[in-house]
């Protein structure tokens, strides 16, 4: 774990790294534009010119380049699930299950990472132990919480070029939307609103948590990590850890379903500065997703109308940024600023 957030009061490190001044390379990107402007007419590159002026600049490097990617999924399990009237389609079961097929190499993600060229790493969090039930009291202590977010610089060793973020997990989507009504306000049954595959029961199952998870937290749900602590889950910690290291290390991330937005959103709503290396791979069919991305003024890089999260559509996208970086192959090495 990161020496860089042992301190007396947890979350005290970890708001300090959120608003650290970090920008990109402002002259790599410029480099990218100019020399898509020498190869055709303004915006004729559309998403991917942009892409490719994100990429070189957090990168800090031009031509930009994808050598080394890495899908980051953290597994994770929460004690909501087990109230009265499920709230998960899935189980902290068939996340087990999950995570043996990833680590085997047999899960449809497998597949689609080694097509994009991508390392998957997999961060199982205590699924055996799953957090408590924050209709009870906080979902973790502070001190846990902020553990968790050191955890997830585990995602940079390796030294990635680019991070994409994936979440698996009975209850991760319930735990989200608790969050969000903690950041943005709203009703639950607008950030519980599911794709178009979850049965109604579960979706009141949700709503009905989330109530009273709200009602249990109220007065500590304005601060973003306190949302986080009292409401989320330890996937949800380890992004906003992944996305924070990532800043820290100039490695843009990819987003992935509605948690990992969430995440972000998090991170946003301490600096909103601090997620600009941060990009939308894709929207789900899920409405809360967009509704989230939203609020973090993100365009996703394609709708791929997936069900669900789990890595699918960051992994993905990958492939995408690998086209946006194509018009540079063969261009030698040049200095940013």
């Amino acid at each position: 774990m990161s020496k860089a957030l042992e301190s007396s009061t947890p979350f005290s490190d970890v708001r300090e790294l959120a608003m650290r001044d970090i920008a990109p390379d402002a002259s790599c990107s410029e480099q990218v534009h100019n020399a898509l402007l020498g190869m055709g007419r303004q915006g004729d590159f559309g998403k991917l010119g942009k892409a490719a002026e994100w990429l070189a600049g957090w990168q800090r490097r031009y031509p930009p380049r994808i050598e080394n990617a890495t899908l980051a999924v953290f597994a994770g399990s929460h004690g909501v699930t087990a109230i009265d009237g499920a709230v998960s389609l899935s189980s902290d079961e068939n996340t087990k299950t999950r995570v043996d097929d990833l680590r085997a190499g047999r899960a449809p993600l497998s597949a689609i990472a080694a097509a994009n060229q991508a390392n998957i790493r997999i961060f199982e969090l205590a699924i055996e132990q799953p957090t408590a039930n924050f209709t009870d009291g906080a979902a973790m202590s502070e001190r846990e919480c902020a553990a968790t977010i050191a955890y997830g610089f585990e995602a940079l060793e390796g030294k990635p070029d680019l991070l994409a973020l994936g979440v698996v997990g009975a209850g991760i989507g319930t735990a989200a939307a608790a969050v969000a009504c903690g950041l943005y306000g709203g009703t639950p049954d607008y950030w519980v609103r599911p794709g178009p595959s979850t049965p109604k029961e579960i979706s009141a199952a949700r709503i009905e948590a989330v109530n009273a998870g709200l009602a249990r937290h109220r007065g500590h749900l304005d601060d973003p990590l306190e949302a986080l602590r009292c409401l989320g889950g330890r996937e949800l910690a380890a992004c906003v850890g992944a996305i924070l290291a990532a800043r820290i290390q100039s490695v843009p991330v990819v987003l992935d379903g509605f948690a990992t937005t969430i995440a972000a959103g998090i991170v946003h709503a301490m600096n909103p500065s601090a997620v600009e290396h941060v990009l939308a791979g894709h929207v789900t069919r899920r409405p809360a997703h967009q509704a989230a991305l939203d609020r973090l003024d993100m365009t996703p890089l394609m709708p791929m109308e997936f069900n669900t999260g789990g890595g699918m559509g960051s992994v993905a996208a990958i492939g995408l940024l690998r086209t946006a970086c194509a018009p540079f192959l063969g261009k030698p090495d040049q200095p940013g600023s």
